[in-house]
């Protein structure tokens, strides 16, 4: 894989990181219910993290040489509070998926570029709060 390849990826998962955070925000001020009174808060918790996940991807994206992107991926949302969860959590597979990914393709590119171990470093502690993201979201939704 070319570094601007590598570049382009990693702006997709910019796109995705905002559009998260937009929705993370939405579901926490749309969910009724005082059963939701955690879940909300959890939310704009992960709402948080996920443009602190955008922070550093930015910064990846200049410090490889790249110009980072101003795309939001889309969002979902649903008038009913557990179609929304499940929408996240959806979301959260998704993207530990493609931090997956992005790790294996960083490991092949390391005898090419030098800044590539510390994008490795940099996914892997955003794969990290994705799969806590992911936990939270299924203890939520009753399936821990």
């Amino acid at each position: 894989m070319l570094m601007q390849e590598f570049i382009n990826e990693l702006n997709v998962d910019l796109a995705l990181e905002y559009a998260a955070a937009v929705q993370y925000y939405q579901h926490a001020a749309t969910l009724r219910g005082a059963q939701f009174f955690a879940a909300i808060a959890e939310l704009e918790t992960h709402a948080g993290e996920e443009l602190a996940h955008a922070e550093k991807l930015r910064s990846l994206i200049v410090n490889l040489g790249g110009t980072p992107g101003i795309e939001v991926g889309p969002r979902y949302t649903s008038p009913d509070n557990l179609a929304m969860l499940q929408q996240d959590l959806d979301g959260e597979d998704a993207a530990i998926s493609r931090y997956d990914d992005r790790i294996a393709q960083a490991r092949g590119m390391v005898d090419d570029y030098n800044d590539i171990e510390s994008a490795i470093f940099v996914l892997r502690s955003i794969l990290t709060e994705e799969l806590e993201h992911r936990t939270d979201l299924r203890t939520l939704l009753g399936r821990s």
